[in-house]
């Protein structure tokens, strides 16, 4: 059986686990982002908003499997 993730209280809002390994994997993308940009590595992508988005989404995947085991 597996282990199903509860929505995370914060206060008296209730949030998914979803939304929260999102939010987390937008931060990790944000920041990635700023070190490529210190060291003037974006200007080899050709289209560096859709790579922000990627990254996002594999930082995601990644905390996803990491803590939750999704």
């Amino acid at each position: 059986m597996q282990r199903v993730p509860h929505d995370i209280s914060i206060g008296s809002f209730y949030l998914s686990p979803i939304l929260v390994i999102a939010l987390f994997g937008v931060i990790a993308a944000l920041l990635t982002a700023r070190l490529l940009d210190r060291y003037r590595l974006s200007r080899y992508f050709a289209n560096p908003p859709v790579v922000i988005i990627s990254l996002s989404m594999i930082y995601a995947i990644i905390i996803g499997r990491v803590f939750l085991g999704i």
